[in-house]
């Protein structure tokens, strides 16, 4: 049980105070934490339910639940507010038929874990705030290591023009990495994020040729398996990949490894888009485990990262696995 959930309990049994006194007190803490800002004092204390009954529910789950939850940036919002807001890939039955499924060239290469952050192929996580553009998050995260990968040199690219400037997806409303790509290779080039900076919200395209960056989008690559196995070897042999989950689990993680079986998470819900970038074992659960890269900002989570069961198709990790191809 983590620690604030802890101290809740002990201080709910050993005094007098009643629950409502203590979520108050946390309340309070956690818009001075986030910096929350409500327009009246209905929408305060409507803000104030919410969050009752998310750290109430996470309480709950949190005796069954072997990783980490509590309050996080999101305890105000409904689950079906936080699904609107945030979780927008676009995933349906005509992306989920890989009509061009690569097949991996070398296997048995991967080492038992592996890291990308260590290699200087991720650069630092950033927030895409209350903007569903996560598919161009997830699509900029595996082109900033392709880059690296060719030019030995690491650019934070610019996910705003994506949002911008593609006009094959829907900005905020959603998107997929395989049509940012094929944009991206019709639109000859994609520019830095210093040079075109993040507004998390869809404004005019301000695309300027002359600062595309020296790197051509010449298709994608979609894994054809579901095998965990030859992931991890397509994230070794790559760098850097984008990826599909279910995320319903995601709102009030903490840390630890996400373990959930199929009935408790879908693996055909895919609704957010994420950045793999390693692999590992944890010895104290014996559980081999995925290092992904979220766009929600370093105070969420394992600093903006989370780790999820790797080896069981946990959430869905494993259906929808993809890289740009550059030149």
């Amino acid at each position: 049980m983590n620690k604030f959930f802890f101290i809740f309990l002990f201080t709910l049994v050993s005094s007098n105070v009643d629950s409502d006194t203590l979520l108050f007190q946390e309340f309070k803490k956690f818009i001075t934490k986030y910096d929350k800002k409500y327009s009246s004092i209905k929408e305060f204390l409507a803000r104030f339910e919410v969050f009752k009954r998310n750290v109430i529910s996470s309480l709950q789950e949190q005796e069954e639940t072997p990783y980490e939850i509590g309050i996080t940036q999101f305890s105000d919002l409904t689950q079906q507010e936080f699904t609107k807001i945030y979780l927008n890939l676009e995933y349906n039955a005509l992306d989920a038929y890989n009509f061009n499924p690569y097949t991996l060239k070398e296997l048995n290469a991967a080492p038992a874990s592996w890291d990308w952050r260590q290699k200087g192929y991720v650069g630092n996580v950033k927030n895409q705030n209350p903007c569903g553009g996560c598919w161009a998050f997830a699509s900029v995260a595996n082109l900033e290591g392709l880059y690296y990968k060719k030019k030995r040199k690491f650019v934070s690219l610019s996910e705003q023009m994506l949002i911008d400037c593609d006009y094959i997806d829907k900005a905020c409303s959603g998107g997929n990495s395989e049509r940012a790509f094929s944009w991206l290779q019709i639109n000859g080039g994609i520019m830095t994020e210093a040079d075109y900076p993040y507004k998390a919200q869809k404004e005019t395209c301000k695309s300027v040729r002359s600062k595309y960056v020296d790197m051509k989008v010449t298709g994608y690559n979609r894994l054809g398996s579901t095998n965990e196995n030859e992931i991890k070897e397509f994230l070794y042999q790559t760098g850097p990949l984008s990826i599909a989950v279910n995320s319903q689990h995601l709102q009030n993680y903490k840390s630890g490894i996400l373990d959930k079986t199929s009935a408790q998470c879908s693996p055909d819900n895919l609704n957010h888009a994420v950045t793999l970038v390693g692999y590992g074992h944890d010895n104290a659960s014996n559980k081999d485990y995925w290092i992904i890269k979220n766009s929600w900002g370093t105070s969420w989570g394992e600093k903006g990262y989370f780790r999820i069961k790797r080896g069981s198709g946990t959430c869905g990790v494993n259906k929808h696995v993809v890289t740009a191809v550059i030149s």
